[in-house]
């Protein structure tokens, strides 16, 4: 066979072998049992990430080793022209976030004016005495709001906190969520929107960090919340930090502040208080739930804190609401 002969055979195999694939192809592409798909259906190779933190984050969870405990929201309110905003020795069992996006009302506390207006809120710690003085209509806007240990040190005297854009962006986005009408979405909002507010304020505050609590005495800590009813001595409490009395109570008054035993009260009064305002159920119900013998000594405890029985101040609670 010639050269030429030979290359045009060569050639010719070639084309059938191209065109024989081709229809292959073809008719296995119809076949599912030959199907492949395309990469970008492929599905993707899952890799399980196990840690928590990586070399270039912040580690943020021993930020609960203070002791920090979340906002318990009670209420958010605003009003734009409150007639008589003038309220004389004003002291709660709660915290209180207040801001007039309008000047010409101001707070009185040991006999120091601390103007309200569009650019300052304040954060009022519980047990704070002061005065609300309105010689104007009150355009104000409010949060009622608990927390045992807000994670910063806070001064027991009202805190001035300057509204820069943020916070103003965020109180108008409440004002405005208050202006609509009322439903249980909007309320659901308005509980995010608070505790992000919340959260900024005291991001704001300039003060020292509270000393990471040991693991032991925020176990004791959560404890103490969680079953006020049970019977927390000092023994008992100590022996689940696993430490001595003299021990426990020493470091217990180092990252609290107080004994055990006026923390402990503190906290049952603080809790029944919550359940007097927000439940129906009795006064020696609440006494029993919070780890009171009696309706009689949970009155006198009751009273020393806050200023008035649980009956006088379940009965304002209900004043103001209405009921």
């Amino acid at each position: 066979m010639l050269p030429e002969q030979t290359a045009v055979a060569y050639a010719s195999l070639w084309m059938i072998c191209v065109l024989f694939c081709h229809q292959a192809d073809e008719k296995l592409g119809d076949d599912p049992r030959f199907a492949v798909s395309d990469s970008r259906q492929r599905m993707p190779i899952r890799r399980k990430y196990l840690n928590y933190t990586t070399p270039w984050g912040v580690d943020l969870a021993r930020v609960a080793q203070s002791g920090w405990t979340p906002f318990l929201i009670h209420e958010s309110g605003y009003q734009p022209a409150l007639e008589d905003w003038n309220h004389q020795g004003v002291d709660s069992p709660f915290w209180r976030f207040y801001y007039n996006p309008k000047p010409g009302c101001h707070l009185v506390f040991e006999g120091r004016k601390i103007p309200l207006g569009p650019k300052c809120a304040v954060l009022i710690p519980a047990d704070t005495v002061f005065d609300c003085c309105g010689p104007v209509k009150a355009s104000h806007f409010w949060l009622h709001f608990t927390t045992a240990r807000p994670g910063v040190s806070v001064p027991a005297a009202p805190v001035v906190i300057a509204v820069d854009d943020m916070l103003r962006a965020m109180l108008s986005q409440m004002i405005a969520t208050h202006r609509e009408p009322p439903a249980e979405l909007r309320d659901h909002r308005l509980h995010h929107l608070s505790a992000a507010l919340l959260h900024t304020a005291f991001a704001r505050l300039e003060t020292d960090a509270p000393p990471v609590m040991p693991e032991r005495l925020a176990e004791v800590l959560a404890l103490i919340a969680r079953a006020p009813h049970g019977k927390l001595t000092n023994p008992f409490l100590a022996e689940r930090a696993g430490m001595s009395v003299e021990r426990f109570i020493r470091a217990f008054r180092e990252h609290t502040g107080q004994t055990p035993a006026a923390y402990v009260l503190s906290t049952r009064v603080r809790l029944a208080g919550e359940a007097l305002a927000l439940t129906d159920k009795t006064i020696e119900q609440i006494a029993a739930e919070f780890g009171f013998p009696n309706r009689h000594y949970f009155s006198r405890m009751f009273a020393r804190q806050v200023g008035c029985g649980p009956g006088e101040f379940r009965q304002r609670q209900r004043d103001r609401k209405g009921r």
